[in-house]
């Protein structure tokens, strides 16, 4: 993560982005996704609950879009902000434990729910003594209900393979390799455009000479 604050000089090429940066946001991004699913769904269903009672029974079918896609844009964006949130912060705490403690294991998972869960019982409206019971509430719903998943995803990470999991730079050779190629195509186009060139002063040469004569 320290290359995300190094100073680019004038003519270098920006390095390649943090890996610690591209999972957080694969990782906000599903959590956005999942939740703006679960709020179309729920505003789907709840469109049908609500239709098979007869307080709309009598409402047109323009009144009952209107209603529909109203709900289903307020609950997807509100759903998807809220999932999207919650994923932020607990994949930011999560590489955030995981680079402090240097290790990747399932305890990264655990600390990582114990603390978004933690915050979210912190942030709820009410006293501050309700606040601090939420907090301590949150403390043990997330450490129990992260354990299990904690085991999980480092079970999977196991079954499968390091390149999918960590994908290696780009070795010395192959960098040197890429450089030759450059030159060597550098060289060609030189030695082309020379060729030319000859071509060129022996077809004027031969020109002017047949003008001469």
């Amino acid at each position: 993560m320290e290359r995300a604050f190094d100073r680019i000089k004038p003519g270098e090429e920006p390095p390649p982005p943090p890996p610690e940066l591209l999972r957080w946001v694969r990782e906000t991004t599903y959590g956005m996704c999942a939740g703006m699913l679960y709020g179309a769904a729920s505003a789907h269903f709840a469109e049908r609950a609500l239709q098979a009672t007869s307080k709309v029974a009598s409402e047109s079918t323009t009144v009952r879009r209107h209603r529909l896609w109203t709900r289903t844009i307020t609950d997807t964006t509100l759903h998807g902000v809220r999932l999207g949130s919650f994923v932020s912060v607990f994949s930011a705490a999560r590489l955030g434990f995981e680079k402090q403690r240097g290790e990747r294991d399932m305890w990264n998972t655990v600390g990582a729910g114990m603390l978004t869960a933690s915050l979210t019982g912190l942030s709820i409206p009410g006293p501050m003594t309700m606040r601090l019971q939420g907090a301590g509430l949150g403390l043990v719903v997330g450490g129990a209900m992260t354990v299990p998943l904690g085991y999980a995803l480092d079970e999977l990470e196991k079954l499968v393979p390091e390149q999918f999991v960590q994908p290696s730079a780009p070795s010395e050779e192959a960098e040197q390799r890429e450089v030759d190629r450059t030159g060597l195509f550098i060289e060609q186009m030189e030695e082309d455009l020379a060729e030319l060139r000859r071509d060129q002063r022996k077809k004027r040469w031969k020109w002017l000479r047949g003008g001469d004569s």
